[in-house]
């Protein structure tokens, strides 16, 4: 049999550096991929800010090398972004690899800048793709094209963030779809009850922005108890370049301020858990996404789903099997759906349990992290 040297490679080490990490949540994400990869042997570095809780597993290393960054005002946090880079790139070659493993939602000059200076330090470049395109504006052509034209190897989720990529002619790389990881390392799954609450308690959990589409979940709720069902909606999450005032304002208007819970703010880790068992249905009414870290989350929770019918979704979620969809946008059919739900409580525990057994089987880290080492082999 023949033995093929590239893909036996060495790796030796490979520097993960993510600059979010518990200041966002990213931290999750990042350690569930380091622990993949710390069980298939390879040895790792993560390099992140100095908000992220350290967890402490086989084969890895956190590295602070980001200080202070989110609390600092526009030109510092710049200049603490790149001086984190570039801390994390030294440490990295004096411990050597040439992995180094970048996150991006969006590419913005400052992210083509530390892209350049890991390539100028003889670094193979991975990129995960979380978003292929920004939701909140156009990334600058140039950026976007020279950034790519540096990436050796690209890592995207889904099959619809590798559909939209493909569009993107200038991209040569080698593209692999990796799956987002589950949540199972970091939480205790909740068994759902059941006897439901009373009035049934739905969930919107996560980051406020316009393309995840609450005004459609508060005018759908208006329907609902329209139709003189015992519901309730707790909204949870801090905004993100949306405008607060436009939701209460909906709330208001539709004369739903004691139907509707609001914590307008971030959610700390503790709390998390809470707000997931208390929930009969987490509603996902998004009008875009590439990836769902939320999706996710609900499912490794052990909670039923209703996501609006967008591929990315489509992809994850079978109607009446594992989750349930509604048009994307159509708050009619929304209420609709709310409505049979809280008619057929059957419905909603058989999805639990099927969606906890598939984020188990399908979005299991160690997979993931065997996955992308044959990937960084690839690129060598």
């Amino acid at each position: 049999m023949m033995i093929d040297k590239k893909q036996n490679k060495a790796l030796g080490y490979v520097h993960i550096v993510e600059p979010v990490g518990g200041h966002g949540g990213m931290d999750y994400y990042d350690y569930g991929l380091a622990l993949g990869l710390g069980e298939h042997d390879v040895k790792v570095k993560f390099y992140t800010c100095d908000v992220t809780r350290t967890r402490v597993y086989k084969n890895v290393e956190t590295v602070i090398t980001f200080k202070g960054l989110w609390k600092k005002k526009l030109f510092a946090k710049v200049s603490e972004y790149l001086m984190g880079h570039f801390k994390a790139f030294n440490i990295a070659k004096k411990a050597g690899g040439k992995i180094v493993h970048l996150h991006f939602f969006t590419f913005r000059s400052v992210d083509l800048i530390v892209i350049a200076l890991a390539r100028s330090m003889s670094f193979k470049v991975i990129a995960t793709l979380h978003d292929v395109s920004s939701f909140h504006k156009q990334a600058n052509k140039f950026v976007e094209r020279s950034s790519y034209k540096l990436i050796d190897g690209i890592i995207v989720h889904n099959q619809s963030s590798m559909d939209a990529l493909s569009q993107k002619s200038f991209v040569s790389s080698p593209v692999r779809i990796i799956p987002h990881g589950n949540y199972l390392p970091f939480i205790e799954s909740l068994i759902y009850p059941a006897k439901r609450n009373v009035p049934f308690r739905l969930l919107f959990f996560g980051q406020i922005k316009t393309v995840k589409g609450l005004d459609v979940l508060i005018n759908a709720i208006k329907l609902v108890k329209d139709k003189s069902y015992n519901v309730e909606l707790v909204i949870a999450g801090k905004a993100w370049k949306s405008d607060l005032n436009l939701y209460e304002e909906l709330i208001n208007d539709l004369e739903l301020n004691n139907d509707i819970q609001t914590h307008f703010r971030y959610i700390k880790d503790e709390e998390i858990a809470s707000f997931y068992e208390g929930a009969d249905l987490v509603v996902l009414p998004y009008r875009e996404i590439y990836q769902s870290g939320v999706l996710l989350l609900t499912m490794s929770y052990g909670r039923p789903v209703l996501c609006s019918d967008l591929p990315p979704f489509k992809e994850f979620v079978e109607q009446g099997e594992n989750g349930f969809l509604f048009k994307s946008e159509d708050h009619e059919d929304l209420a609709k759906q709310i409505c049979y739900l809280v008619d057929h409580p059957e419905a909603l525990i058989g999805a639990a349990n099927q969606s906890n057994l598939m984020i188990r089987q399908k979005f299991d880290w160690s997979n993931i992290g065997q996955l992308t080492k044959g990937f960084y082999e690839q690129i060598l």
